[in-house]
């Protein structure tokens, strides 16, 4: 008891507040990991992660070759005071004996269902540069800092608000775009002769 008196004069509150908020950020706690475990459960075998593979396989020529997965960006605008953050998803389809190339579909969550764009290919044929790394690849096509797609793709993705509005878990995905995409980032700026920050490499 006299730890917890301590506590709670450490923090200017009385013995009882400081229980009661204790035991309110466990109930908390407990919930959260509660949603978090049965989301990830959900998303195994979720109708988000179908309609990845679906988006893939309908609009991607032979698409039902191609590994579907779910990548997703965040870029941050402003300062301290003026923060703004936008979010990207998108679904893109890729074939570890095809690293030239990658569709990729932008993607979005209205009214709880994925809707989508046109899907774009690419390759050296239309990306000046391949930045960033296996983990957070940047395509950066001609326009500048405005043309540029961010590909993260995470083995765990569930309900978050605007970060994250899918449950899909999709752990050999990730794995395997991890590989392809340190041989796409490596083909397409062989075929520009440019390093992974669009600077010329000298032959």
């Amino acid at each position: 008891m006299a730890i917890i008196e301590n506590l709670a004069d450490m923090v200017g509150v009385t013995p009882q507040v400081f229980l009661i908020t204790i035991a309110v950020l466990v109930v908390l706690f407990v919930i959260i990991y509660i949603k978090i475990s049965l989301d990830e459960k959900k998303g195994v075998d979720s109708q988000e992660k179908a309609e990845i593979r679906k988006i893939i396989t309908n609009l991607v020529p032979g698409g039902d070759q191609y590994t579907a997965a779910y990548a997703h960006s965040k870029e941050v605008y402003g300062g301290a005071r003026m923060r703004r953050e936008v979010y990207h998803y998108y679904a893109v389809g890729f074939r570890q004996d095809q690293p030239n190339h990658v569709w990729v579909v932008p993607i979005g969550v209205e009214g709880g269902k994925i809707v989508y764009t046109e899907p774009v290919r690419a390759s050296s044929e239309n990306v000046n540069y391949v930045g960033g790394n296996a983990y957070e690849l940047r395509l950066n096509f001609p326009g500048g800092k405005n043309n540029v797609y961010i590909l993260t793709v995470d083995a765990s993705n569930t309900k978050l608000g605007k970060e994250c509005q899918v449950n899909i878990q999709q752990p050999d995905e990730a794995k395997a775009w991890k590989e392809f995409a340190e041989k796409f980032q490596e083909c397409v700026n062989r075929e520009r002769g440019v390093d992974k920050k669009g600077r010329v490499v000298k032959k």
